[in-house]
């Protein structure tokens, strides 16, 4: 009978993104947009000067700031960000990202190595790997 083989896995490392992109919390929601747009990215991690804290999306912005009709010049991130930051290790198999992410009903996920944040997992990073375009 012969050996059954070992199928290879993917792991979250092999389709996040490595920059990890962070805005001060006292920063103002016009600057999380404009830095949407130098970067070209969907949500930043929002620092206190020491540590990660929480994580502003264009999804917060939408229904937390722009719902509510505050002013993007003068509210702060942490007005509007996610807290707590969710994550998932980077040797984990994509498809526990795929979980966790639909579990917790989020599009962006920190990816971390011995718990340090290394890279940042998104949706569209998701269906890179499902659609097999690398």
């Amino acid at each position: 009978m012969p050996k059954p083989t070992k199928t290879r896995v993917t792991t979250v490392a092999e389709y996040m993104a490595p920059d990890v992109r962070s805005i001060h919390g006292d920063k103002s929601l016009k600057d999380v947009c404009r830095m949407f747009r130098k970067w070209n990215v969907g949500s930043l991690l929002v620092d206190d000067g020491r540590r990660y804290v929480g994580i502003i999306t264009e999804r917060d912005l939408c229904r937390k700031a722009v719902a509510q009709g505050l002013d993007p010049a003068v509210t702060p991130v942490k007005a509007c960000m996610s807290k707590p930051v969710i994550s998932i290790e980077d040797d984990e198999p994509i498809v526990e990202a795929v979980k966790l992410m639909r579990d917790k009903g989020i599009r962006h996920i920190a990816v971390t190595e011995d718990n340090t944040i290394i890279g940042m997992l998104s949706v569209s990073d998701l269906l890179r790997y499902y659609s097999g375009v690398k």
